[in-house]
């Protein structure tokens, strides 16, 4: 337990740069107003409840007390502290959008009041007092404040893809307690592709076996982990995706299957459900009703997105339903399939949520729809009545930083796309290029109406799991989600991508000090790579971050190329194994950003910490050699110890205050110059694929920092 005291301390030092730490919040309230002094913890909390349904308070105040010691090193001895709850409402609404979440938080010198709209409003109050409770808030105790607090949106999500690769439960129970602890209640589970079919079906067995490769949620599990989330005010909303993405299932039940061509080098992709025969309907029935008893909540999602021309083009049954019926095209293929799916739901009270290709064809309002590829999709979504989520600009596997996704609202219609400028530059690389790019580009819109505002639920940030493994997950998932937890969840005028970033790396320690083993399991993946000497590669990893985009996807280049059936990809090499939003490099920053705008007394912190990612390269190269993995990273690494130099002059110039000499200016700018061109070679989807990568498919992440450093003292002349 001394280890997270101590992680809290340092953080704190690091990164808060005050005499006295400031709570650090994540979601930020709505208000908040402190006080001087502290309730000092004497022992565990004495809660009072009124009003709030049991056993469920009592179990959440018991995490509670759970992670305050875990993070404070153990229980406190003594009388203890107050802890008053009241839940205004039983709340009939509890696990819907309807939820009551409002709750004031009063931290006095007597003790701790909580006033809550409902049960939901108590969780999420109890969450703010768990971070409060962090030492980064305070090493004496609670901060005396006044907080009232209310989520912005009530669709606050993660999606986690675990048909491409499988999430085993415990990994998904600790993103839950993850979620709760940052006040996310949306778990959006992608049970099915063509990779797996994830949930025991005891109607239709064969589609957990060879088609998902015996990994899957039993019923019983998927109960327990359905009550799990529930426990922690997180709704889980299943979905299995039709007609397209649907390889597990026509591989394990082909007489519900589109015909595709003959000898189809992508039949993979291009395979679907018949929707022109009443089997399908029949199987789809039985199957969603199945499913739809499992997951109590409300929301189904059907997925519906990508269905290729070739799907349905080679089937003759198809194409004489299509003629019979007058359909003029696929997407009315398609229109009648859903309203096929969304009959056989209602029958089993739920409503359907899609990917907003569902909306290309007339459908009813009462269909929730998913905007994922560019943000002005929610102008025509909620123009046509529509309640929609927004994914738009927060998908967490293109690997960006939390700053960008950090920079996306909601409810902008021109957040998230390619710009004209873009487009034309697809093409002039090719025909397909453009044909790719073109229908995302962004046109000028309007504001929404306050009418079209109310119908966006929230925010989902998605995370397909192609380059993701179990492992991996904790890694790929946090910090990031938490940044679209306050995105989702507090005022948007809460937006300063600095105060992020100052916070970002305490909250993920705290995060990690109560379960998530994002660094556990990476300083197992690195044990793979150099049994016996992790720690060059460790802190080789500390400077370092994977391309973006999509651009490590060997697979999808391979495909470009014309390989259908590319090799899986090894997920143990540097790039899976490095961190998107580093907390040394976010540490760094921070520290920068506290000399060049004056603060000297942090110089002797950056210069030690530039000193040894500068002379990690001959320990790293050492071990590097006869390992093909971690010779790919040579140059990199080589990189890495160049910058760092580089950064110690720059330290020395503006501490001494003395000009850059000539030399140093030219070497900084043009390794610069470098380790931009290699970040700008994935800086945007699509053109990730077109553009050459850098050595191992890793940025040199602490460039932006010795650039701060090189920009402070070019304006120091």
């Amino acid at each position: 337990m001394r280890f997270a005291t101590l992680a809290f301390g340092v953080a704190v030092a690091a990164l808060a740069g005050a005499a006295e730490a400031k709570p650090v919040l994540m979601p930020q309230p709505v208000s908040m107003t402190e006080q001087p002094g502290a309730l000092t913890l004497t022992g565990p909390f004495r809660a009072n409840v009124r009003g709030c349904p049991q056993p469920l308070t009592g179990r959440a105040v018991a995490r509670l007390q759970a992670d305050v010691d875990r993070l404070r090193g153990g229980p406190a001895s003594g009388a203890g502290v107050r802890l008053s709850i009241h839940c205004r409402a039983r709340d009939a609404g509890y696990l819907t959008l309807e939820a009551k979440e409002a709750y004031r938080l009063d931290v006095t010198a007597q003790g701790v009041a909580i006033d809550a709209d409902g049960p939901e409003g108590m969780l999420r109050a109890l969450a703010t007092l768990r971070q409060l409770a962090a030492p980064a808030s305070g090493a004496a105790g609670l901060p005396l404040v006044r907080i009232e607090d209310a989520p912005r949106f009530a669709w606050r999500g993660v999606m986690i893809d675990t048909a491409r690769h499988f999430m085993s439960l415990p990994t998904l129970k600790r993103q839950i307690d993850a979620m709760e602890r940052v006040k996310l209640d949306v778990l959006h589970l992608h049970l099915s592709d063509n990779e797996g079919f994830r949930v025991e079906s005891k109607l239709y067995p064969k589609l957990t076996g060879s088609a998902s490769g015996g990994q899957f949620y039993t019923q019983a599990q998927i109960r327990d982990l359905v009550a799990y989330a529930a426990d922690r005010g997180v709704r889980i909303v299943p979905e299995f995706d039709v007609p397209a993405h649907t390889g597990a299932i026509v591989t394990a039940y082909p007489q519900v299957a589109a015909q595709v061509a003959p000898n189809d080098p992508f039949i993979t992709q291009n395979r679907a459900l018949n929707p022109a025969s009443e089997a399908t309907y029949r199987f789809l029935d039985a199957l969603l009703g199945e499913m739809a008893g499992l997951f109590p909540d409300k929301n189904f999602h059907v997925g519906g997105d990508e269905v290729s021309d070739a799907a349905w083009a080679h089937d003759p049954s198809i194409q004489a339903f299509v003629t019979a019926h007058g359909l003029a095209n696929r997407p009315a293929m398609e229109a009648y399939f859903h309203a096929r799916v969304r009959a056989i739901l209602a029958k089993h009270g739920k409503t359907v949520i899609g990917w907003e290709e569902i909306a290309a064809t007339p459908i009813p309002t009462s269909v929730f729809v998913q905007a994922w590829r560019m943000s002005n999709t929610i102008s025509a979504t909620t123009a046509a009545g529509h309640p929609t989520v927004v994914s738009a600009g927060y998908y967490l596997d293109n690997l960006e930083p939390a700053a960008h996704h950090y920079a996306v609202d909601p409810l902008d219609p021109e957040a998230d796309g390619f710009t004209a400028a873009e487009v034309t530059e697809a093409a002039k690389i090719s025909p397909l290029a453009e044909s790719a790019v073109r229908p995302l580009e962004l046109k000028p819109l309007p504001p929404l109406t306050p009418e079209q505002a109310r119908l966006i639920l929230g925010g989902e940030g998605e995370l397909w799991s192609e380059l993701v493994s179990d492992e991996m997950l904790d890694a790929r998932l946090w910090p990031r989600a938490a940044a679209l937890a306050e995105r989702f969840w507090s005022p948007a005028s809460v937006r300063d991508p600095d105060a992020l970033q100052r916070r970002l790396p305490i909250v993920q320690t705290e995060l990690e000090t109560l379960g998530l083993q994002d660094q556990a399991s990476r300083a197992r993946m690195v044990e793979r790579l150099a049994p016996g000497h992790v720690q060059p590669v460790l802190t080789f990893l500390e400077t370092v971050a994977p391309v973006r985009n999509a651009a490590h996807n060997h697979m999808i280049r391979a495909m470009l190329r014309g390989q259908a059936h590319p090799p899986p990809q090894d997920l143990n090499t540097l790039a899976d194994i490095a961190p998107v939003d580093g907390t040394a490099v976010r540490s760094f920053e921070a520290d920068v950003q506290r000399l060049v705008t004056g603060d000297v007394s942090i110089a002797p912190a950056i210069r030690a910490r530039l000193t040894a990612w500068r002379d990690n390269a001959g320990p790293f190269a050492r071990i590097a050699r006869g390992h093909p993995d971690l010779e790919a990273a040579l140059p990199i690494s080589a990189e890495v110890t160049t910058l760092s130099g580089l950064g110690l002059d720059l330290v020395d110039s503006l501490t001494a205050k003395q000009p850059l000499p000539d030399a140093v200016r030219e070497r900084a700018a043009s390794a610069l110059a470098q380790a931009k061109r290699e970040t700008d070679a994935s800086a945007r989807p699509m053109f990730a694929f077109v553009h050459p990568q850098p050595p191992a498919d890793l940025i040199v992440a602490i460039a932006p920092g010795i650039d701060r450093l090189f920009e402070a003292a070019q304006a120091a002349r």
